[in-house]
């Protein structure tokens, strides 16, 4: 009655703005504002805000509350919810608690997107949030944001010292700080920046960093390992038992299936509970998440610093945990993929594996194969070729469909003429193939070099003029490449011989296959890691012939994986001889994914050849084919 007493009053002697101020707060937390006012505009539950969907988000939204709480770590998985928490608390502020606040991306490009698409959209949808938006035109911008209670919402960007400087604020959102630079500018780190801006409001300030986690030893994962006073983590309950547990993704299965195609059509993954055994589908997975709770792991009384997390992905009822098998058993073969998985599913900062491999290390993985001789299942050769001032080094390896790779040969090459002979004319015996051998079927040669032993012209040039003189499609240039920044996939093509008139391609002119050398050592090292022990078979192992000797492994293991003092892990030469090295990398690249024809492509082919192989030629026919594909050594190589 009082209330609607001062309200009468109220509306006849105070402005719109001056009854705001004094009409008494409602005494909402985050989640039940967020029930009551909050609209979504987009994704798959647009319209008013429901904590049903996820109720495990409303004990992070509540905890923004907790008069004790300053600071807020969220480590969750994508699709889990963790931009929606710092949204509702972000216009529960708005709305309960005005206050200058901040918001800050890793780049300019990112802020305004998320300021057009996703923050401006919400504001506006909100009733709450938009009768409190300023009128004037220019009070509503990408990057600014005013309201009529005095409540002013920047956006800004790590890269970017003085917007981070620009004012005091006493809320601060980081979104995705484990992308954010090591220094905004020259001054000093992002992080650094924007807390002195809240030294104004010592005892009322309050902080969220939300993000997925990237790599272990970035800015978030820092402040995820040394920041909270308190971690807790999701426990689902089990609909059957009431057993609460941590879900692990090693009790996810599809009853034995790995095809993660299968398993993703057929939606065949279940959840087995730790105590009763009990299989979820995904349907039962919500129930379980639903009547879950969060345990703290470390706890204080009173925390000042709070973190949820690590979230995965299959607490997510946007997750199937078919989505999450299927792309387990995707990543298997793929060191990139995995890492994707680790971080994006898990939830988990993806931490390099520095180890240290010695000789005997590498050299355990000598089979009972003799050089020069093709294992059984392989389908393939390829060769890397490093050449050098006098001579070259090079390595074959034999490619199972699986890529799975045997080394067949490893050694030195003198000469032009040597090289043309390995990579056009040698055949290795296939073992139990009744006589059968197999050629190069592509090879790669390093493009990189001095002076030739001559002088008067590089290595490089006389390696361009070689590749040149012979027919495309087996030997191909190779180089690293100089611009990691475009080198978005492990190689990429680089055409050298083009039109002067239209700079287009010169048709069967030289092309350069340039690698991300850094990749493939992380590729082959990670080989190393492969094994086939009784009923596992992982693809991709990493084998030697019997006679691979000290002088590989010694070259092999030139280059170490290290971090230096500022974080950074970068590959460094401990050796000086690393052609083997180099050789290994060049082989695996010609057998990899990204080169067109592919190895899988080869596999494929050949096994359509067994279904329905060729009608025979009669021995004339066979003949002229024979002499019209022999190769024929260039005139200028007899100089």
């Amino acid at each position: 009655m009082l209330n609607g007493l001062i309200e009468t009053i109220s509306s006849f002697i105070w402005s719109d703005p001056e009854r705001r101020v004094w009409k008494p707060k409602e005494g909402l937390t985050v989640s039940q504002w967020a029930a009551k006012y909050r609209f979504v505009t987009k994704g798959p539950a647009q319209g008013l805000w429901s904590n049903e969907l996820t109720p495990y988000l409303v004990e992070p939204m509540d905890a923004w509350n907790l008069p004790w709480v300053r600071h807020i770590i969220l480590c969750f998985a994508p699709q889990t919810g963790k931009t929606s928490v710092a949204i509702n608390c972000l216009l529960y502020l708005i709305d309960q608690d005005p206050g200058p606040v901040m918001y800050i991306m890793p780049d300019e490009h990112v802020a305004k997107r998320i300021s057009n698409r996703q923050l401006i959209p919400t504001l506006k949808a909100t009733p709450r949030t938009k009768a409190l938006l300023s009128k004037r035109a220019d009070d509503v911008s990408t990057l600014s944001v005013k309201f009529t209670n005095g409540m002013d919402m920047m956006m800004a960007w790590a890269g970017s010292a003085s917007a981070l400087a620009s004012e005091s604020i006493r809320y601060l959102f980081r979104d995705e700080p484990g992308k954010y630079p090591d220094f905004s500018g020259k001054e000093a780190d992002p992080f650094s920046l924007s807390d002195v801006r809240m030294n104004t409001y010592t005892h009322t300030s309050k902080v969220m960093d939300f993000s997925t986690p990237k790599i272990d030893g970035d800015a978030f994962d820092k402040i995820c390992k040394k920041e909270p006073d308190e971690i807790k983590k999701l426990h689902a309950k089990c609909p059957r038992c009431g057993t609460l547990q941590e879900m692990k993704d090693e009790n996810i299965h599809a009853f034995g299936e790995r095809d993660y195609r299968i398993i993703k059509r057929k939606n065949l993954a279940r959840y087995t509970c730790i105590d009763c055994g009990d299989d979820w589908d995904d349907g039962r997975r919500n129930e379980a998440v639903r009547s879950g709770q969060w345990v703290a792991t470390k706890g204080v009384e009173r925390p000042r610093c709070l973190m949820f997390g690590e979230l995965p992905s299959w607490y997510s009822p946007f997750v199937s945990l078919s989505t999450v098998l299927g792309e387990f058993f995707k990543s298997q073969d793929d060191p990139q993929k995995y890492m994707a998985y680790v971080t994006q599913h898990q939830a988990r900062a993806w931490k390099e594996v520095l180890d240290k491999k010695d000789d005997v290390q590498v050299l355990s993985h000598r089979t009972d194969m003799m050089p020069g001789i093709v294992p059984p299942g392989c389908i393939a050769l390829t060769v890397g070729i490093d050449m050098q001032k006098y001579g070259f080094w090079f390595v074959i390896r034999a490619w199972e469909p699986d890529l799975t790779s045997h080394l067949i040969q490893y050694g030195q090459l003198s000469s032009w003429e040597e090289v043309e002979y390995l990579v056009f004319e040698s055949r290795y015996e296939i073992k139990g193939g009744a006589g059968e051998t197999m050629g190069i079927w592509r090879a790669a040669l390093d493009t990189g070099g001095g002076k030739s032993s001559e002088g008067w012209w590089s290595r490089t040039e006389e390696a361009y003029q070689w590749l040149r003189s012979h027919r495309p499609g087996v030997v191909f240039g190779i180089k690293g490449d100089p611009d990691k920044k475009k080198q978005l996939k492990r190689i990429r093509i680089s055409v050298m011989d083009k039109m002067p008139s239209s700079n287009r391609p010169i048709p069967g002119g030289l092309e350069l296959r340039l690698l991300d050398v850094d990749q493939f050592k992380d590729l082959l090292h990670w080989r190393l890691s492969r094994k086939r022990e009784g009923d596992r078979q992982d693809s991709q192992c990493f084998y030697l012939h019997k006679e691979t000797g000290l002088d590989y492994a010694q070259q092999f293991l030139a280059e170490e994986k290290r971090r230096d003092r500022n974080g950074k892990v970068a590959w460094v030469e401990v050796r000086r001889d690393n052609h083997l090295l180099d050789c290994e990398v060049m082989a695996a690249a010609c057998a990899d994914s990204e080169w067109f024809p592919s190895l899988s492509m080869l596999a494929i082919s050949l096994e359509t050849q067994k279904k329905h192989p060729p009608k025979k030629q009669n021995s004339r026919e066979s003949s002229e084919a024979d002499s019209k594909i022999r190769y024929k050594r260039p005139d200028w190589l007899n100089r």
